[in-house]
């Protein structure tokens, strides 16, 4: 998984960056420049992990955790739950239809992986790089709850609920979670020795 230091200090590289240093090489612009196709490429990988059959849940601001006052517009993962079981229950196919939506979610995340992987021959990368998979991957552990609990739900309601489907899936998004974060890890550690070559460098000019 991603070392947590290298998560929670996603942001303040990313500013280090956009905002400079008081020792800078002179060719840093260039040099962390990252192709932008490729990372288009990435980001459209990314986003397709968050596509869902049901309303995104969102977090809580600061001050409904804090007060508990406001906040009905948020959905829940209840009502995430709640709403994908309407839509399979209208359906009328049930554990098939549920079973069929997690699959294509897991195809998006190795088409994620693949896509994060092909990033890595880059002259560069970018921490931005590593916060979207960060986020592909907050986000596939929720989908495993939300298709976790509506599979049981549904089992209640007396839909046919295959119980060894319904554990694999929960094993895949595991899996799914897990190459992310390997992959993840590589592209901080290439980032790292970017750095490293890049202020090693005698090559550098003082503003």
């Amino acid at each position: 998984m991603i070392r947590g230091w290298r998560v929670c200090g996603v942001t303040a590289l990313v500013l280090l960056l956009a905002g400079g240093c008081a020792v800078r090489p002179a060719n840093s612009i260039t040099q962390f420049k990252y192709p932008a196709a490729q990372r288009d490429m990435l980001a459209d990988a990314a986003k397709a992990v968050e596509t869902s059959p049901w309303p995104k849940p969102g977090p809580a601001s600061f001050i409904v955790r804090m007060t508990g006052v406001g906040g009905n517009d948020r959905v829940s993962r209840n009502d995430a739950v709640a709403a994908y079981l309407l839509e399979l229950e209208a359906s009328g196919a049930g554990f098939v239809r549920l079973e069929r939506d997690a699959r294509l979610n897991l195809a998006a995340a190795e088409r994620l992986d693949d896509t994060a992987r092909e990033a890595l021959r880059a002259p560069r990368h970018s921490m931005n790089d590593i916060a979207l998979i960060e986020t592909a991957i907050q986000t596939l552990r929720e989908h495993r709850h939300i298709y976790a609990d509506a599979g049981k739900e549904l089992k209640k309601r007396g839909f046919d609920v295959s119980d060894d489907a319904l554990d694999a899936l929960r094993d895949d998004f595991r899996l799914a979670v897990k190459n992310l974060g390997k992959t993840a890890d590589v592209l901080a550690d290439q980032i790292d020795e970017d750095r490293s070559a890049t202020y090693a460098s005698p090559d550098r000019t003082i503003r």
